[in-house]
């Protein structure tokens, strides 16, 4: 008995030394804060508790829990002020806000929960926290709550959400956990081992020790005072220069919605230099960016499903700049003219489209697309050419005599897509190929053309290459062909049954022979004068042979070709000669835009009774006549155009030679006229230490204005910064001391940039304070508008006058 006894004592005695801990007494990331084994209580109203309180959100069990109705609160009161540096609390609802609180119940600060289930640290800690508060967004259960002097866990692990590669650089962006700070590794191998890059407080690195071509694997960690999470999954990237990057977008988060006042979501997936990221933009949607300050943009790329997109340019006062058609898909287009102040792009695809990159440049970082001839005809010792246009810069055209090349580069600089070739010897095989070229380079080559101008029957003829109309009527036109004018057999033009094939000269012709080379020797071929009364009609009697007509038809305007039933007409031609010398092109066009007009000027011709104005909306046309002058006026205005439009135009002039051929092309984009921005008056600099201090007059309607330091009098000058129209003072800070710098000032306004305004200078020395002779409302004035660089918005111009005068003295 006596030993049992004992037994059982020793037992006791352990017991009360060892003091075994509960099951879920184990430390983890819910336990070692201020709110181990708490009650918690619960109410509608702090210090108005509902019931006796709960320990099963601090009771380190992730399987209870405790529940918060909606409108309802949970808190802890401390017997003494805390520092609180972190939180953690796992609920259903992840949306909630922490609040904390003094001893006399004022709010100190409120935290709203960026993760769920993670320690998270607050921005900066909290002290003299007597009570914390938690309140549900809704109706939630919550399993575990603490907060910490000091966290006891690393924070949850993160995960990188957006990675692009750029030209020798590399940005990612991760989650936010409530980290305190993050550590960014990268290895070159998949799994590591990685080598450390930074430890950083936010959430977006940018590593620019890459090389292009090389494959890079990064992942990231969160840490805090207790450790390091695990890594996150890594993330691959190449970095490399492409067609879409060394643009203005890259990289940027843009907006997408119906318009530019309602965003409704946000995409990074077609700025990230990568073609297996696409965002879909509805029917009626846009994609916008806004950059910070104005832009100059010279060229854009759209890789998307729907090459018909417009690309739209605003001002900073959100007025349209300009309009570019988009011309094709994923090539690098160069706009007709550079746009200017641009601080909104919106691309408005013209129906729902998947679209995969978009970028904008000031300077194009990659030649434009190839392109292809699309078209070629040889005849006598004379060979001419179009290619499909790329938006392209300039067209370069090249020649061999062999096929693959060497190439020999014929003409350069072409702003056209058609090319004439009067060097070539009739029987030798050329092979022709043309690039496109802008500021980055030269495209590849387009594919060979091959081609042998050579004399043969159908050759010599008014219809050499001409391009001719098809339709049921003169009147009706529906289609184009040149296949049957190229003086190649191998190619061919179907014309259906009551259809007509026709040609209209610029001047009028007499006619002795034709050819006509088509499945269907019956056809018949029509001549007409300028008034479109019929002269003649021949009934063809041959196939592909050259026929005289019984008579020469003179004052020939026009040809048409009519098949007795559907045919394929091969090749067709008509013989003769101008009957009076052809009326010369106009020349020297000029276009000069003005608000909602254009202004036209050309050279007289001789001879002209009238001058055709034509106009199109791209370069190249088709042009529309839209007025005749007569011919001894050589000036037009096209009145009321559309502003931020670019429009071009040709001239033709009408004489005894009939309809010249078009004049150089010219364009313009109007634009609303506003008067020039005024240059900013009565610029004043003050000296600090380190600083200058610098106030003006502001002008009516401007929206920046652009200061420019110069380190001697009269420049030249550097633009050190930009503020907006509402600013009149600026502090140039970290200057060296007894150095004199000189100042100028300009406003910008919709008149563009004004002139300088007046020099100032002045000469910052050690020991100088701006505020050293003001009194105390004065100095607190100077700290709180110009030291702090918030400048001087809520004071007047005349009240900064009076208190540089009161400064110095």
């Amino acid at each position: 008995m006596k030993r049992i006894l004992g037994i059982v004592m020793t037992l006791v005695l352990f017991l009360t030394v060892v003091n075994i801990s509960p099951v879920h007494a184990t430390p983890s990331k819910y336990t070692g804060g201020l709110l181990d084994g708490a009650v918690i209580q619960f109410g509608k109203k702090i210090g108005q508790p509902t019931g006796t309180g709960v320990t099963q959100m601090t009771d380190n069990n992730a399987t209870t829990y405790a529940r918060i109705e909606l409108n309802n609160l949970a808190w802890y009161t401390f017997n003494s002020p805390q520092e609180i540096t972190s939180v953690i609390l796992k609920s259903e609802d992840a949306k909630y806000s922490m609040n904390f609180y003094d001893s006399n119940n004022n709010l100190l600060y409120t935290y709203n929960s960026v993760i769920n289930d993670g320690i998270q640290t607050l921005p900066t800690p909290v002290k003299n926290v007597t009570m914390v508060v938690i309140k549900p967004s809704k109706t939630d259960f919550v399993f575990e709550w603490n907060v910490f002097k000091t966290a006891s866990a690393p924070p949850s692990p993160t995960k990188i959400n957006w990675i692009q590669g750029g030209d020798k650089i590399v940005t990612f962006d991760w989650n936010n956990t409530g980290a305190e700070h993050y550590t960014v590794k990268r290895s070159a191998s998949p799994g590591g081992p990685f080598a450390i890059l930074a430890s950083i407080n936010g959430t977006s690195y940018t590593d620019r020790a890459v090389t292009n071509g090389t494959t890079y694997y990064y992942v990231v960690s969160a840490g805090n005072e207790a450790g390091q999470s695990a890594d996150s999954p890594q993330a691959i990237i190449k970095p490399s220069a492409t067609k879409y990057t060394g643009g203005l977008l890259d990289g940027a988060t843009l907006n997408v919605g119906a318009s530019i006042s309602t965003p409704t979501t946000t995409t990074r997936a077609i700025t990230d230099n990568n073609v297996a990221t696409y965002t879909r933009i509805e029917t009626n949607n846009l994609a916008w960016y806004t950059f910070n300050s104005p832009k100059e943009i010279t060229s854009v790329i759209i890789n998307s499903e729907e090459p018909k997109s417009s690309i739209n340019f605003y001002d900073r006062n959100n007025n349209l700049l300009y309009t570019y058609n988009s011309i094709i898909k994923d090539g690098v287009q160069t706009l007709p003219n550079p746009v200017k102040n641009v601080s909104t792009v919106v691309l408005k695809p013209s129906k729902t489209d998947l679209v995969i990159e978009w970028n904008v440049f000031t300077t194009a970082s990659a030649p434009p697309a190839p392109t292809k001839i699309n078209w070629i005809q040889a005849r006598d010792k004379l060979v001419t050419f179009d290619w499909d246009l790329t938006g392209a810069k300039f067209y370069t055209v090249k020649r061999s005599t062999s096929s693959g090349g060497p190439y020999a580069v014929l003409a350069s600089n072409i702003t056209g897509t058609t090319y004439t070739d009067r060097a070539v010897t009739n029987g030798t095989t050329y092979y022709y190929v043309v690039s496109s070229g802008n500021e980055a380079g030269l495209s590849a080559d387009s594919p060979q053309a091959a081609i042998k101008p050579n004399v043969t029957k159908y050759t010599g003829g008014l219809l050499d290459g001409a391009t001719l109309n098809i339709g049921t009527s003169i009147s009706n036109p529906r289609t184009t062909t040149r296949a049957i004018t190229d003086n190649n057999v191998a190619t061919y033009t179907r014309i259906e049954t009551n259809n007509l094939a026709w040609y209209t000269f610029n001047s009028p012709k007499e006619i002795t022979s034709v050819i006509i080379n088509s499945e269907e020797p019956k056809s018949s071929i029509h001549f007409y004068d300028t008034n479109n009364n019929l002269l003649y009609t021949f009934n063809s009697i041959i196939k592909d042979g050259v026929q005289t007509l019984p008579n020469p038809i003179k004052n020939v305007s026009m040809v048409v070709l009519k098949p007795s039933k559907t045919d394929l007409v091969i090749e067709w031609n008509v013989f003769g000669y101008d009957q009076v010398p052809p009326t010369p092109k106009p020349s020297n066009l000029k276009a000069t835009a003005g608000d909602t007009k254009v202004t036209l000027n050309w050279q007289l011709v001789n001879n002209t009774s009238q001058y055709h104005i034509k106009r199109a909306n791209k370069s190249g046309g088709p042009y529309t006549t839209i007025s005749t002058v007569t011919g001894n006026t050589y000036s037009y205005l096209d009145a009321g155009v559309a502003n931020n439009t670019t429009y071009y135009y040709v001239v033709t002039a009408n004489g005894p030679g009939g309809e010249s051929g078009n004049s150089n092309e010219a364009y313009a984009t109007p634009k609303q006229e506003f008067p020039p921005t005024p240059a900013p008056t009565n610029l004043i600099a003050s000296a600090g230490d380190s600083t200058v201090t610098l106030i003006w007059q502001l002008v009516n309607d401007a929206s920046q204005y652009h200061i420019k330091r110069g380190s001697t009098a009269g420049g030249p000058y550097t633009t050190i910064a930009t503020v907006t129209g509402s600013t009149y003072g600026f502090v140039d800070m970290n200057l060296i001391n007894d150095t004199t710098y000189y100042y100028v000032v300009t406003a910008s306004g919709k008149g563009g940039e004004s002139s300088h305004s007046n020099e100032v200078f002045a000469t910052p020395t050690v020991g100088v304070s701006p505020a050293s002779s003001l009194g105390q409302s004065d100095t607190q004035a100077l700290h709180r508008y110009i030291v702090n660089n918030e400048i001087v918005r809520k004071i007047t111009y005349q009240q900064q006058l009076s208190y540089l005068a009161h400064y110095w003295g």
